[in-house]
């Protein structure tokens, strides 16, 4: 009994007061409602063998549609959104890349809906002369 009344129920009304408080914090929280947006996000190739280059016409963004918290899309910028594509293990020819909203890196609260297009082809061609120096 002595620990109940020095531990939970000491300065009761302050506590009751801060549960009233954080119960209206969250409840304005999740009020608030979803709302989605589309971004054009930059598309990077990363790891690309040294013997070999991009050729062709290759989509140097995409269109992604992303949902949340309205609060949260009013501060997005296509800066806090990458999409990397990794062609290490990329052979000489044309590539069907596929990209799934997973593939984007978003920010904790966003989530990707949509990626236009969803799929293009990447033609990688032999380098003409010697491979560039890396610094």
């Amino acid at each position: 009994m002595r620990f109940l009344r020095k531990y939970v129920f000491a300065n009761a009304g302050l506590k009751l007061m801060a549960l009233g408080l954080s119960f209206l914090l969250w409840a304005t929280y999740t009020s608030e409602p979803f709302a989605e947006v589309g971004f054009e996000v930059p598309l990077e190739f990363t790891s690309i063998p040294s013997q070999l280059e991009i050729s062709g016409d290759v989509p140097t963004s995409v269109h992604v549609r992303v949902r949340g918290r309205s609060a949260l899309l009013r501060r997005l910028t296509t800066a806090d959104m990458s999409l990397s594509i990794d062609l290490n293990n990329a052979k000489e020819g044309a590539i069907l890349m596929r990209i799934t909203p997973q593939m984007v890196d978003s920010p904790f609260g966003a989530s990707v809906v949509r990626v236009s297009p969803a799929q293009f082809y990447v033609t990688l061609v032999r380098r003409r002369g010697p491979p560039p120096a890396v610094d």
